[in-house]
């Protein structure tokens, strides 16, 4: 039975995890962060669930998921722009190379 309360109360601080430990959190998203709870919060190696726990985050959670979904749908943005980018300089690099062959035959 004590695993199934450690589970509950972990289940608990979920919504903590999913908004702090999201891939798309930049720098100046750990600012904003920072600026709600009064001190300088960043991500770091040593950051760990039990940390944010003894924080007592919890109470900013409604302020902390606007910005993780800022944060995720940036990144899904970024995600799409450098997709594109990696399958545009082919052709750019052609259209380049013809612009150049144009100049160069009279």
């Amino acid at each position: 039975m004590q695993m199934k309360s450690r589970v509950e109360e972990f289940h608990e601080h979920m919504p903590l995890v999913y908004t702090l430990f999201n891939p798309g959190m930049r720098e100046r998203h750990w600012l904003q962060v920072s600026e709600i709870v009064g001190f300088n919060l960043s991500p770091d190696d040593g950051m760990c669930l039990s940390q944010l726990m003894d924080m007592q985050l919890e109470v900013h959670i409604a302020k902390f998921e606007g910005i993780s979904e800022a944060a995720s749908k940036e990144y899904s943005l970024e995600k799409a722009l450098a997709k594109m980018k990696d399958e545009w300089e082919p052709v750019c690099h052609s259209l380049y190379s013809l612009y150049w062959v144009a100049l160069l035959v009279p």
